[in-house]
């Protein structure tokens, strides 16, 4: 799950990872212009919308940070849970064809190793012993599925990397908004966005208030965009509640932001 902080107060946005892959979605339904290619592969789109599938094994069952009161935030989740999701993501995107798969299995190696130089380290480098002994085996293994999976798709391997760069930055995007609350969101570069001509360029976004924010140079077809992303607000609970009664009991909410070209 993703947990927004809120400086301001008590109660927090909570959102599903299904949620979050919706909302990328939606910015790769808004995507491309004179200078951005849209996305019209079908096996690309799957996997956007579905790049986090794996935590189908997690969310629902709200699991709780005792500290906090909320549910575990994505980087939080103790590793007994999260490691059920790096092979369960690809895994599932694979049943869809060989090039979800692929780009799936490229992004839970992109985690683990820093999404291949567009972050920094990744989940690996925080790892000792026995988690980093599996996050090694699980990298291997996928390693290992995108060697397969290569030898029966047709695709230019310029194709594969463009689609895989373009998820990142709907997923990076995405976590943007996410993450943390509206006020507090300031300005992030996403760097290695891939354009018509071949070349990657990095992307600014810009807090301006009132739910809006401008991007540099802009991706989208129209030149001011609203997208939402729905989740629920929820306060703190204590040691003797259930997080999964707690949080289907709670009504969902939507943020609204708006996208605008500078």
């Amino acid at each position: 799950m993703i947990v927004q902080d809120n400086p301001a107060g008590t109660e927090r946005f909570v959102m599903t990872m299904d949620q979050h892959t919706a909302f990328a979605n939606q910015l790769a339904e808004e995507f491309g212009n004179d200078t951005f290619a849209s996305i019209e592969n079908e096996s690309v789109r799957y996997v956007i919308a579905n790049h986090d599938a794996g935590w189908k094994q997690v969310d629902p069952d709200v699991h709780i940070n005792p500290v906090s009161g909320f549910p575990y935030h994505l980087a939080e989740t103790p590793f007994e849970y999260t490691s059920l999701t790096m092979r369960g993501s690809p895994d599932f995107n694979a049943q869809h064809d060989a090039l979800a798969g692929l780009l799936s299995s490229m992004h839970t190696a992109g985690l683990l190793n820093g999404r291949y130089g567009l972050a920094p380290p990744g989940i690996l480098a925080r790892f000792e012993g026995e988690k980093r002994e599996f996050a090694e085996g699980v990298l291997a293994d996928e390693l290992a599925r995108q060697d397969e999976l290569k030898t029966v798709i047709n695709v230019d391997e310029t194709v594969v990397w463009t689609a895989y760069k373009q998820l990142q930055f709907f997923d990076m995007l995405s976590l943007y908004f996410h993450s943390k609350a509206e006020g507090s969101r300031g300005t992030e570069s996403f760097p290695d966005v891939p354009t018509h001509n071949g070349d990657d360029v990095t992307i600014t976004i810009s807090e301006k208030g009132n739910g809006a924010y401008a991007l540099d140079p802009f991706p989208f077809t129209a030149n001011n965009v609203d997208i939402s992303f729905s989740g629920r607000w929820m306060s703190p609970l204590t040691a003797t509640e259930n997080g999964r009664t707690a949080f289907e009991a709670t009504n969902i909410s939507t943020q609204t932001v708006g996208l605008f070209a500078t």
